[in-house]
């Protein structure tokens, strides 16, 4: 069975503070790590071929013209396409990186799983090339492709020598697919299923999400992930509980009433002039009916006195 492998490894920097040269990596350099850890390995190293070193370059120019750190697809395809194998099945991985600024340690740590390993472990690969493209916003997009004739056919250099799979037979290759997004639940939940080759640093970079983020969603502690396992990668957003609005009655504001301020009043005695006892004052008390009647008898006796010495006397005296 044919397979196309097409291996992602890109993390975007972002761009140092201060007037520093951001740092880039020349393809040479990716070459170079790519044989060294060969050898380290015990493995031949791998022949820079033209073609791969144009279909790396390709590559990397058309991302950066779509502004996109994906893959594009077809990467065995397109180098067969290109000549390299002469018309001979042809296997091919693809490993990027974007960064606006990057050492070669960097690609390094970010090519260390087993998938981006490939071209540096498997013995079957024969040729590489690559490629790197810097666009007008400062990022610099690396593309490397490994890859072997898997028929025994030759590359596209003179005087170099197709991988053969061996027994004439072309074993099959990790495939990473593309990542097909799954579309949100009702609540704004994301739930991706592992398809068979899909890689943890794919499903981040199509989902715009880092591998930390659904590591910690998923509580996992490797990136080691398995076909069929559901991933969460985002969750359903906090509902914000909008409170109801109770129209309270008001309550009737009170006017404030004058205190009362208590006057004391001074009462200022005023002396009444004391009557000197008169005549009746220091007589005895007498009843008041006792005493008219006492008063009629004077005054009767009083009236036969005067009529006495004026009418009756007088006549006597003739």
């Amino acid at each position: 069975m044919f397979i196309r492998v097409a291996l992602l490894g890109g993390l975007l920097l972002s761009l140092p503070q201060g007037t520093a040269q951001a740092a880039t990596v020349s393809p040479g350099e990716l070459i170079n790590l790519v044989n060294g850890l060969r050898a380290a390995n015990g493995l031949p190293a791998l022949i820079e071929d033209a073609i791969l070193d144009g279909t790396a370059y390709a590559t990397a120019q058309a991302m950066a013209a779509n502004g996109v750190c994906a893959h594009i697809g077809g990467a065995r395809e397109r180098i067969r396409a290109a000549g390299f194998g002469g018309g001979a099945v042809v296997f091919a991985t693809e490993n990027m990186a974007c960064a606006v600024s990057a050492t070669i340690s960097d690609i390094q740590s970010w090519w260390s799983d087993s998938l981006h390993m490939m071209p540096m472990n498997e013995a079957r690969y024969t040729h590489v090339g690559a490629g790197a493209y810097t666009a007008s916003n400062g990022t610099t997009y690396y593309v490397l492709h490994a890859a072997y004739v898997g028929d025994g056919g030759s590359a596209s250099l003179p005087g170099s020598t197709g991988g053969s799979a061996g027994q004439g037979q072309n074993p099959a290759e990790p495939l990473v697919e593309p990542v097909v997004t799954s579309t949100p639940q009702a609540d704004g939940t994301i739930v991706h299923t592992v398809q068979y080759g899909q890689a943890l640093d794919t499903i981040a970079t199509w989902y715009g999400v880092t591998i930390a983020e659904i590591k910690a969603l998923n509580h996992m502690t490797s990136n080691t992930i398995y076909v069929g396992d559901n991933l969460i990668i985002k969750i359903a957003p906090t509902a914000t509980i909008t409170p109801t609005r109770t129209l309270t009655p008001r309550q009737p504001t009170r006017t404030p009433s004058m205190t009362p301020t208590l006057t004391k009043t001074v009462m200022v005695s005023t002396p009444t002039p004391t009557r000197a006892p008169g005549l009746l004052d220091t007589l005895p008390k007498i009843d008041r009916q006792w005493l008219g009647f006492g008063l009629l008898l004077v005054s009767a006796a009083g009236l036969l006195l005067v009529l006495y010495f004026l009418f009756i006397r007088p006549r006597f005296k003739k």
